[in-house]
């Protein structure tokens, strides 16, 4: 590498030499390293919701490539900060909110705003636990070139991935992290009755 260094690096105390002489383009790679991972930890605390505000993903119920997104999230969200909608169910929500309807987009919302495409999925990967938080620092890519890949995938999502004739009916607990999600609708537990 070309090394900057005031001293001869012949010198017979390498000591010094050691101490005086750097690689200039490895410094720099590794501010590089360092700056994104200092932009990895404080971008995704930027891009969460404010305290005890709820994110609910709305996303295309039929996709197999959306139900695997909405998989992922909740394996990774051990504090179960995301709730979750088919949009073929909550149409009206969603003309409410401002937000598409026509299943091109995954649309998260978060309070009184929406959000769509990639900045959908990365404020949606800002609230998960670590590591993969940290991929919402993508948001540092300029939108239209993150919309751009986000539009390709969505255009050919059911080619390539699939698609179900109906919306999942989610079972267990994780029907629990619905927003429609009803407690008093729940059967009773005929093994905790007494």
């Amino acid at each position: 590498g070309s090394f900057l260094c005031p001293v001869s690096c012949e010198a017979q105390d390498r000591t010094l030499a050691r101490f005086c002489c750097f690689d200039a383009p490895a410094m720099i790679k590794s501010c590089a390293v360092l700056a994104v991972a200092i932009l990895a930890g404080t971008m995704p605390k930027n891009m969460r919701p404010p305290e005890g505000v709820e994110s609910w993903l709305m996303f295309d119920g039929v996709c197999n490539l959306c139900d695997g997104f909405v998989n992922f999230v909740a394996d990774h969200d051990s504090d179960r900060l995301v709730k979750f909608g088919a949009q073929q169910k909550h149409m009206e929500l969603l003309k409410r909110a401002g937000a598409p309807t026509d299943l091109s987009t995954l649309v998260l919302i978060q309070g009184d705003r929406h959000y769509v495409y990639s900045d959908a999925a990365l404020r949606t990967m800002a609230v998960l636990d670590w590591p993969w938080r940290g991929l919402a620092a993508f948001a540092l890519v300029p939108s239209p070139v993150r919309d751009a890949c986000y539009k390709f995938v969505a255009r050919y999502r059911y080619l390539v991935f699939g698609k179900t004739e109906s919306c999942r009916v989610p079972t267990g607990d994780f029907r629990r992290r619905f927003i429609d999600y009803r407690p008093e609708e729940e059967e009773a537990d005929p093994i905790s009755s007494t």
